[in-house]
């Protein structure tokens, strides 16, 4: 084997020869770690308008493209490749040199490393923003370099819509390789699952096609894997007619936060509104610990709508509650989007982490009774901080059309019920204030996923979307039986790791 490695690359350096001593060192540390001089060096003399260092425009502006601060990372230098061919190259030279490297689409994800390093080569796949559509307007075709608000406002002139994330300056990568959890999941299930077909480059440069019958495992485990076992260069979208949709943000008070709890306890009990596929709602409880004050805030959408139509009966509960504002009308899918952009802002640092919990009127009960009281005593004297604690519904008919489609990794039973997948968020100014928020983020779902234990109403499950660092999030797919399967589809199409060892930043399956 290390034999044909060898006189692979010998063919490949025959093929793409380098001279070193003509490459200019563009960085002052390149003497530091000749290895990963040698692969910024061949990749720039190749691709010499792909290839950036520290100090340039382009690498200024793919460092600052982090969601958070907490993020940021300063890469020995950046590639930025355009087709899947220049990601190939790229692969095949890291491998190569055995240099560390990473991936970003979007960098919305706020886990240090995820999609940065501090310690290798950054592909950015920011100029990957190609799109294409079927003929029959059936199948779009999109680059992992796109943000969702790109491929909405795209679709929207075709008449179209696809099943993807819910916030406009999110990228498309993160989302549909950690499942996806989309406003019409209810009826289409993760966005992951209206995935026909991925196009992605393996550990060895290969480029190959993922779907229903090529490669059909390694399909499977890219719905809900990350990026274990390869980098994606297209995703091919099934797309549905696009409608009208009741859809806005209303906001409650402190003084109206039990109206608003009470709304949302109504909408999970039996024959309330979870029961409408063509509804999605995303609750959240907005907390500021410096000030003290606990507030309120709901997204709501219902598909399918016409303008002579009054407020959707699913919706009546939180519409009918006393709110501070309400946004919420008939209107179009990117028109509703508008509204989300204010999750690009890049100013903050910021943490998620996610747990589950049964969707009952316990649940929220539990939630509200447990987390905002370590909130505010913890993290009263963090400068500008904010916890949001997002109370996202994942429903039966969400976990049933997802098996319809197909299956995935992420493979959760419909028998078990609809449950709550909770995402604690927090943002904060500076760097000093670090260790308290983590030890307030590790305090707080401590505290919840005990009584939620104790009450019975846990529910074993971590979003990848909305995970921190350091969740076990795979252990828990399919109730415990994903993980083994995927190990092994990660062995067969990377059998020395090089996802895992070269790319060790995110969430990894492991050997």
């Amino acid at each position: 084997m290390k034999n044909y490695i060898v006189a692979f690359f010998c063919v490949y350096l025959r093929l793409f020869p380098v001279s070193l001593a003509t490459v200019p060192v563009s960085n002052s540390s390149a003497s530091l770690d000749p290895v990963l001089s040698e692969s910024c060096q061949i990749l720039g003399q190749r691709f010499p308008n792909q290839l950036h260092w520290p100090g340039t425009e382009q690498y200024s502006s793919e460092t600052s493209l982090y969601w958070s601060k907490t993020t940021l990372v300063t890469p020995y230098c950046i590639f930025t490749p355009e087709n899947a061919n220049h990601v190939s190259a790229a692969v095949i030279e890291l491998r190569r040199t055995q240099t560390q490297f990473a991936v970003r689409s979007g960098g919305h994800m706020p886990v240090k490393g995820a999609a940065g390093t501090n310690q290798g080569l950054l592909i950015a796949l920011t100029r990957m923003n190609s799109t294409a559509l079927s003929t029959d307007g059936n199948i779009a075709s999109i680059g992992p370099g796109l943000r969702w608000g790109d491929v909405y406002n795209w679709l929207s002139t075709e008449g179209r819509v696809a099943v993807g994330g819910r916030y406009a300056p999110v990228g498309v990568s993160g989302v549909l390789l950690g499942g996806g959890m989309s406003y019409l999941s209810a009826t289409h299930g993760w966005a992951a699952n209206n995935v026909l077909n991925f196009e992605l480059v393996l550990a060895n440069g290969t480029i190959v096609n993922a779907n229903a019958t090529a490669n059909p495992d390694l399909f499977w485990a890219l719905k809900g894997s990350s990026s274990n076992h390869g980098i994606v260069v297209r995703f091919d979208l099934r797309t549905y007619p696009a409608s009208l949709m009741y859809a806005g943000t209303i906001s409650y008070d402190e003084s109206q936060v039990q109206g608003f709890l009470r709304a949302f306890q109504n909408w999970v009990a039996p024959g309330g509104g979870i029961q409408d596929k063509a509804t999605a709602i995303v609750p959240a409880l907005f907390i500021y610990p410096q000030q003290r004050s606990i507030q309120a805030n709901v997204v709501v959408l219902q598909n399918n709508y016409t303008l002579n139509q009054t407020v959707p009966r699913s919706l009546q509960g939180f519409v009918n509650t006393s709110s501070t504002s309400n946004t919420a009308h008939v209107r179009t899918f990117p028109d509703f989007l508008t509204e989300t952009t204010v999750y690009g802002n890049r100013s903050n640092r910021n943490t998620f982490y996610a747990t589950s919990l049964l969707a009952t009127g316990d649940a929220i009960r539990l939630i509200n009774e447990t987390v905002p009281s370590i909130a505010l005593s913890m993290l009263g004297d963090v400068e500008n901080s904010f916890v949001g604690l997002s109370m996202q519904p994942v429903t039966k008919s969400h976990l049933q059309a997802a098996r319809d489609a197909g299956g995935d990794a992420i493979d959760l039973d419909p028998n078990d019920g609809d449950f709550i997948a909770f995402n604690l968020v927090v943002e904060y100014t500076n760097e000093q204030d670090d260790a308290t928020v983590m030890a307030f983020n590790t305090a707080a779902l401590h505290a919840l996923n005990t009584a939620s234990k104790a009450a019975n109403i846990y529910y074993p499950f971590q979003f990848l979307n909305d995970a921190g660092a350091g969740e076990e999030v795979f252990s828990l797919y399919g109730k415990g039986k994903s993980l083994a399967r995927m190990k092994s589809i990660r062995s067969a199409y990377d059998p020395d790791g090089i996802f895992q060892d070269l790319m060790p930043g995110g969430f990894k399956v492991g050997v």
